[in-house]
């Protein structure tokens, strides 16, 4: 089971997708907390950032839900 990370007050899972030809899709949820309420986002790669491993796809992902996270404070 894919644990969740925090970083700046809000969790990150990292759930990279694969695909055909053993690639994969970097994928992370993020959740941050508002009041009573858990707030989703999904955090995608691009098609130029599909890898040939799983870790490095979840490297890339986590990578881009912490850019994202930062940008969106």
């Amino acid at each position: 089971m894919i644990e969740w990370v925090s970083y700046n007050d809000h969790k990150i899972k990292v759930c990279s997708q694969s695909l055909v030809d053993a690639r994969w899709l970097p994928l992370a949820l993020i959740s941050r907390s508002v009041g009573h309420q858990e707030l989703l986002t999904t955090v995608n790669g691009e098609s130029a950032e599909i890898c040939k491993s799983s870790k490095e796809a979840d490297s890339v992902a986590l990578r881009k839900a912490k850019r994202w996270i930062d940008q969106n404070r």
